[in-house]
């Protein structure tokens, strides 16, 4: 009896040490709940989805990028694109290696501004992002700015009377050839102010970040490894939606795992993430995802390399 209650302590004891490992080598706390209801995938087969999933309907900006496109918003600031197109820095993750080299906006009266970049940077993006950040009614443009030596960096620039200048930027990765994708811009906490969602090397480490805009400052509140929204030589950034999955009044961010085969849905509170729900695929995501209503149903929309269409929707009793 007393080797046997030897053996139980030990067991026990070995078990709780695996539980406490297993738990911490997980990057995002989970909220998943076994006898929640399943998300399921099926294919489309009957042309319903375009191909494309999501086709971009921005205009192309005149002069700009060869497949820049032209944001436009409804603030003071109501037109946003990338021009002087540049191959000075050679590291052509979007594909055709030409960059830009400046930025330009127009204000709600026609009036253009230009802010051009040092010859040691470029702005390595598709379309800039137009957002007010700290809600005091002007619009700021948000962006993704890289360096020659030191890599890519979110950058925020704003409009001040007659001054069109930057405001706003996350250090530099700190190594040439390493980017960063802007996931998606919108209040995932909750809170009055947006947060802006990127991976940080999408095709490495994939690190999910929040940033917050505070007193002039771009602020880290939330980090967690393990996801992409991007892949090398492709020119399609929107590899992320926004919706609120758990129906809490919060939008919840829906992008893919680092090898791109699931889907996961990300939850925020208290500035710390919450998975809630990891759903795989047959194949890798490799378009832009859509999020549609069903009768009432949060239903995803994902292309898949396997050159098909699937949507992602709880199964129904």
């Amino acid at each position: 009896m007393k080797n046997l209650a030897q053996f139980i302590l030990t067991f026990l004891l070995l078990a709780t040490f695996c539980v406490q490992a297993s738990a911490q080598s997980q990057n995002l706390p989970s909220t998943l709940n076994p006898l929640a209801p399943q998300w399921i995938v099926e294919e489309i087969t009957d042309g319903s989805v375009p191909v494309s999933i999501v086709p971009d309907a921005r205009a192309i900006a005149e002069n700009g990028l060869p497949d820049g496109r032209i944001t436009t918003g409804t603030g003071n600031i109501v037109e946003a694109w990338y021009s002087e197109p540049t191959t000075r820095y050679g590291h052509a993750v979007l594909g055709d290696g030409i960059e830009a080299g400046a930025l330009k906006i127009k204000n709600a009266r026609g009036e253009t501004y230009t802010f051009r970049l040092p010859s040691t940077e470029v702005f390595e993006d598709i379309a800039p992002r137009l957002a007010d950040l700290d809600r005091n009614g002007t619009t700021e443009v948000i962006t993704i700015l890289s360096s020659q030596s030191d890599g890519a960096s979110i950058a925020v620039f704003g409009l001040n009377g007659n001054a069109f200048t930057k405001i706003a930027q996350t250090p530099f990765i700190g190594r040439s050839n390493r980017w960063l994708n802007i996931a998606e811009i919108n209040h995932f906490g909750g809170n009055r102010r947006p947060d802006i969602a990127a991976v940080i090397t999408p095709h490495l480490a994939g690190v999910l970040q929040y940033y917050r805009f505070r007193n002039g400052r771009l602020v880290r509140i939330a980090q967690a490894a393990g996801f992409s929204n991007h892949f090398i030589g492709s020119n399609e950034l929107r590899l992320s939606t926004a919706a609120d999955v758990n129906k809490n009044g919060i939008p919840d961010l829906i992008l893919p795992s680092l090898a791109r085969n699931e889907l996961v849905m990300v939850g925020t509170e208290r500035n710390q993430f919450k998975e809630l729900a990891r759903v795989t695929l047959p194949a890798r995501i490799n378009r832009a995802i859509g999020a549609r209503d069903n009768d009432g149903a949060l239903e995803f929309l994902v292309g898949l390399d396997d050159g098909k269409v699937y949507v992602v929707k709880l199964q129904r009793n």
